[in-house]
């Protein structure tokens, strides 16, 4: 990690907060973008260090993570880790929830995670990077009340499976997190433990420095899939076993080929525009 550049969303608290203090404790250096500015500031100034840095960034907006990667780059010289980790959480049953409710956790777990995707490629190309996409075991096992959530964690879960697969050819490695229940401040704020709280064994709630430290392993190793605790493993991976076998038919039936000349021609296009 020693002199590593990490970009994590949703920065300023919770998970992405903790590993922004691991990765500086370990000599990396770490930029944090959330929603409040007072936030980040609050959180740069906690940490005391000049290993990290952050500014103000809605990742619903694709020009604020522009903006937020080029000042990072500016600031620390490159990027070698792109963490999407911003995320809200709501809760409601799908006869009665507000669609207000599940477009906004759409926007920000879905397409905040697809906004950060795009804007991080040019960078972690030029370092042959990793990236970490945060989902959730609700992406496998779908419980009531939380139907926008669940749906929102698979489709984050599906982008990164396709993002591992095209940005192979740049050399740039993807992660996906899938954390079990979780007693940070954005469970508390919903009350969901009066979903969650009763349950023991592999459904029972993990502390967040447990999953900070899975994240934190998955991002020095480059590893595929980070899974908190390693118990719910089998309910995580048993959805995905045929995906393995799925991209190693495509690459033998001629996909990898006809990815590379499709990208190649995706790029030409947008030069002569």
């Amino acid at each position: 990690m020693k002199n590593k550049v990490v970009f994590i969303t949703g920065g300023a608290r919770g998970l992405g907060a903790g590993l922004a203090e691991r990765v500086i404790k370990n000599g990396g250096k770490a930029f944090i973008v959330d929603l409040s500015a007072d936030a980040v500031f609050a959180q740069v100034e906690s940490l005391d260090s000049e290993r990290i840095a952050g500014c103000q960034a809605d990742v619903c907006r694709p020009a604020d993570l522009e903006l937020a990667m080029a000042e990072c780059k500016e600031r620390f010289g490159r990027i070698d880790v792109v963490v999407a980790n911003a995320g809200i959480l709501k809760m409601g049953s799908i006869e009665h929830m507000n669609p207000a409710d599940f477009d906004a956790v759409m926007q920000v777990n879905v397409n905040g995670a697809f906004n950060t995707i795009r804007a991080g490629i040019p960078y972690l190309r030029e370092t042959k990077g990793y990236l970490q996409v945060i989902s959730s075991l609700a992406a496998a096992i779908h419980t009531p009340l939380m139907g926008h959530y669940a749906a929102s964690k698979a489709a984050v879960e599906a982008l990164a499976d396709v993002a591992r697969q095209e940005l192979a050819l740049d050399g740039i490695d993807v992660g996906c997190v899938h954390p079990t229940f979780t007693n940070t401040a954005m469970i508390q704020e919903v009350n969901a433990g009066v979903l969650w709280g009763g349950h023991k064994g592999a459904f029972g709630a993990i502390e967040p420095e447990q999953v900070i430290d899975a994240m934190y392993r998955g991002i020095e190793k480059r590893q595929r899939k980070i899974i908190a605790p390693k118990t719910i493993a089998p309910l995580v991976l048993a959805p995905g076993l045929f995906h393995r076998v799925a991209e190693s038919l495509s690459k033998l039936q001629g996909s990898e080929k006809a990815l590379k000349k499709f990208k190649a021609e995706e790029a030409s296009s947008v030069t002569r525009r």
